[in-house]
């Protein structure tokens, strides 16, 4: 799929394990859509931040096994296919 792919955050600096990270993306229309990329590691460390058994309510994560660039672009490509998809899971800047 034809889209721009930016990262908010220097991705170097990211645990490709256990973290999250904004990502956003322009269509070729224009639209732009920000997205937390998440690993299911990640998930249990902020459930377990947070003291309750289960995360509190917040924007929906999208998850990879490891977070690398290569990962995140396999499943964008994925998502920008499907435009309700692209709207639940990215909010439209």
């Amino acid at each position: 799929m034809n889209y721009k792919l930016y990262f908010p955050t220097y991705f170097n600096n990211v645990n490709p394990i256990n973290d999250n990270i904004d990502v956003c993306i322009e269509l070729p229309n224009g639209k732009q859509h920000t997205f937390v990329v998440s690993t299911p590691q990640n998930l249990q460390q902020l459930i377990q931040i947070g003291g309750k058994p289960y995360l509190e309510p917040c924007a929906p994560f999208l998850f990879v096994d490891k977070l690398t660039e290569e990962n995140i672009r396999l499943l964008l490509d994925e998502l920008v296919e499907n435009p309700i998809l692209l709207r639940i899971y990215g909010d439209d800047l």
